[in-house]
């Protein structure tokens, strides 16, 4: 009898463990308009970006270099990527790929070496992880634009 209000009791809180974890992985999705407008801007964004990365280097650097925040960067770099795998430019949309991943080189100064190696550490696989999740989810497997 007990040993089956304990199977019950660990059944129910895994149910309710789960359901914790379902809420919390709700996002919210950004849809990216793609324009000419957008294009244009985003090629401005990557142009300032590319030669700060592009370096042929992988040591850290200052975040106050970056011409813009590094979401704005983000967004730009997925408009652009969209644009180039449409248009079939596989070259381009590994520079962009990797462009947006090498955000996590830039790091608050104000932060001990160690921490910013941390930081860079956690942001890299989570750029990855990004970069890599909208080129397999959107707009790229189902032919919808971005």
């Amino acid at each position: 009898m007990i040993d089956n209000e304990i199977w019950v009791g660990i059944l129910v809180l895994t149910a309710v463990l789960y359901g914790i974890k379902w809420i919390q992985s709700k996002r919210t999705v950004t849809i990216y308009r793609i324009s000419p407008e957008s294009l244009d801007r985003s090629k401005k964004v990557m142009m300032a970006v590319l030669p700060l990365i592009e370096d042929g280097k992988n040591s850290l650097l200052d975040a106050t270099r970056l011409p813009c925040h590094k979401n704005n960067i983000k967004s730009a770099a997925k408009i652009l990527a969209y644009y180039f795998w449409k248009e079939k430019q596989h070259e381009e949309l590994a520079r962009v790929k990797n462009c947006f991943i090498a955000l996590s080189r830039f790091q608050n100064q104000d932060l001990d070496s160690d921490a910013q190696e941390r930081l860079a550490s956690k942001e890299k696989q989570r750029f990855t992880h990004e970069i890599e999740n909208y080129i397999r989810h959107s707009p790229y497997k189902n032919g919808k634009a971005a």
